[in-house]
């Protein structure tokens, strides 16, 4: 039914497994691994004294020296009473062990996933593939590394105390042996069968659970709440959740029952061989081959291998489970950044000398031949200010996500000042930049915090951040919050505000502005700037960047203008460069784009005179 390499796969989880749990916590390691031999010691004493008793009690009974059999009686009594308070006392320290232990190692494997997320290329995070593999090691849990040792452990553990167990049986008669096996091994196989099989659903189910959580967060975040309510949503979205998560259930529910029918047959075979050994045993005592005490004997100590056998089963499948779900917490965390590190990097230079420049850079994004970019040659020369304009989807943020080396080119390269970027440290090399997107992020932190994330080497106590909220022209409106920098931005907790779409804006400029970086990088940094607003950022900005480098995506061509250089994309490729007179001259893409727009004011203009 089970493979042997597959059924003894969980012991070469082990090889990973151990080590992360002696890096997380050694001194817990050590303590429970001490107090479970002490639970084990303990737990065969208890057996041994037991069965020592039986004895006794059998001889006085047969035994004209009843005083000397009393005191051997309560001799073994009070030792069996001892052993057991000091078993009860060694289990219950041994939980406490297990589960500091397992609080460490889940902390521990929080920090490895999340190392993982935060350094994995962002084409990972563009693609189902992160979603998939984020979702199914969140699935195998933080608990599954400390949970396979606290399995093992208990399995030893139940494993000696069922060995010596044997050796009891095999003194009252061997030939009940195989009514353990019956009890224990066919349960096993049913168990560690089913566990495969739900396993293999989970994985299957991935997307669709993928979806229903989807689902679930449009209808409860207050994101998607207002669309929701204006275009009556809510029902339709309902029933689509309802109906994957009936699936998911009806099918979840197919195979528990399934597994519980087996089961039932499995533990019925297993009781009838129970008492029919029970059935045996008691004849051959009525026959006088066997002794009261031992019938008494099998009593107590099958009960406990009995109980021995089922936790036995439920930790072997349990181990099975935890192994093939922490396959898929490994397969997150053995990704590998594709940008990574030189052998050995070059030194970013403090003060750029000639900038950075695409030379016929192409790229297509991965898992498609389609190209994105082709043949881009740019420049950004120092203190220059670049503007680059086009139509959505022509290329721009691509461009942007190639400079700050999230991605790497798939022709062509990208230099700093005369050599490929790709020789430099990765982090070293971005910190070259400072960017605002036009996606950028509402951090629900405070508004210092928020401003201080664009730089986060600076104290918190730094006056940089007021400097940069100045400058990105935040400070009046910051000034006027119940307590300023240090309001917190955010709804999901006690005593946040929210800000308006504008005011956000200008927060993720501020965060632009604290990092004291050497180019400025701004795409749509006015997008959601009343005119005035964007009319002051824009007035002084040489100075408000401190004659720093910049480069620019915008669709206002009144914003645009003001550059020193502008690059023109269409469909991937730069189709005209120039300053903005030069463009205006070759009546191209950018002339008409700037007539359009310019259309618009010359006839408010009319209208007024």
């Amino acid at each position: 039914m089970i493979q042997t390499d597959k059924f003894f796969a969980p012991v070469f989880s082990l090889r990973r497994i151990l080590p992360m749990l002696w890096q997380s916590s050694r001194k817990w390691t050590l303590l429970s691994t001490l107090l479970m031999a002490l639970e084990v010691a303990f737990g065969l004493a208890v057996l041994y004294l037991l069965k020592q008793l039986v004895d006794v009690v059998t001889q006085m009974l047969g035994s004209a020296d009843t005083e000397g059999g009393l005191t051997q009686v309560l001799l073994f009594v009070a030792l069996t009473g001892a052993c057991t308070v000091a078993f009860i006392t060694a289990r219950g320290l041994s939980g406490l062990a297990r589960e500091a232990q397992g609080m460490l190692v889940a902390d521990f494997v929080d920090r490895e996933v999340h190392s993982r997320a935060v350094r994995a290329d962002l084409a990972f995070y563009e693609s189902p593939q992160y979603h998939d593999t984020l979702e199914r090691a969140r699935q195998s849990g933080n608990q599954r590394p400390a949970q396979v040792v606290s399995n093992l452990m208990m399995l030893s553990k139940n494993s000696l105390m069922l060995a010596a167990v044997v050796i009891l049986i095999i003194t009252i008669n061997w030939l009940l042996l195989p009514v353990l096996l019956i009890a224990i091994v066919p349960a096993l196989l049913v168990r560690i069968y089913f566990t495969r099989y739900l396993y293999q659903w989970q994985r299957r189910r991935t997307q669709m659970e993928r979806r229903a959580g989807y689902l679930d967060w449009l209808m409860t975040s207050d994101i998607n709440a207002k669309e929701l309510r204006l275009n009556q949503l809510g029902d339709y979205l309902r029933n689509q959740y309802s109906k994957l998560r009936g699936t998911i259930r009806r099918e979840k529910l197919a195979i528990t029952k399934r597994r519980t029918m087996v089961e039932l047959v499995v533990a019925s075979i297993a009781s009838v061989a129970f008492f029919g050994s029970l059935g045996f045993l008691a004849w051959q005592t009525a026959e006088g081959r066997n002794s009261v005490g031992d019938l008494v004997l099998f009593l107590l100590i099958f009960q406990r291998a009995q109980s021995m056998g089922q936790e036995l089963v439920q930790q072997l499948s349990k181990l099975y489970e935890d192994h093939l779900y922490i396959g898929l917490l490994f397969e997150f965390l053995d990704i590998r950044p594709s940008i990574s590190e030189p052998e050995h990097p070059v030194k970013v230079p403090g003060v750029l000398s000639s900038g950075v420049a695409f030379e016929n850079v192409g790229f297509s994004y991965p898992g498609t031949d389609i190209p994105v970019l082709r043949d881009i040659n740019l420049t950004i020369r120092p203190g220059q200010i670049v503007a680059l304009v086009g139509a959505n989807g022509s290329g721009k943020t691509s461009l942007i996500k190639l400079l700050c080396r999230l991605y790497d080119p798939t022709s062509g390269r990208i230099t700093l000042d005369g050599i490929d970027v790709r020789e430099f440290g990765v982090e070293d090399y971005r910190r070259v930049f400072s960017v605002i997107f036009q996606d950028y992020t509402h951090y629900a932190a405070t508004v210092r915090d928020n401003i201080r994330f664009g730089d986060i080497r600076e104290p918190e106590d730094t006056p940089a951040v007021k400097a940069a909220a100045i400058n990105a022209g935040a400070a009046p409106f910051i000034d006027s919050l119940k307590m300023q920098y240090d309001t917190p931005l955010t709804r999901m907790f006690d005593g946040g505000q929210e800000l308006s779409i504008g005011q956000w804006q200008k927060i993720a400029l501020a965060r632009a502005f604290m990092h004291r970086s050497n180019i400025i990088i701004l795409d749509e940094p006015t997008s959601a700037l009343d005119p005035g607003a964007e009319f002051e950022l824009f007035e002084n900005f040489r100075e408000r960047i401190d004659h720093r480098a910049a480069l620019v995506i915008s669709h206002r061509l009144s914003t645009v203008r003001m550059a020193d250089y502008i690059y023109v994309m269409d469909k991937g490729q730069i189709c005209e460069s120039g300053t903005h007179d030069e463009l205006i001259r070759q009546q191209g893409i950018y002339c008409e784009l700037f007539k359009r727009q310019a259309h618009h004011y010359r006839e408010v203009d009319a209208e007024t005179h």
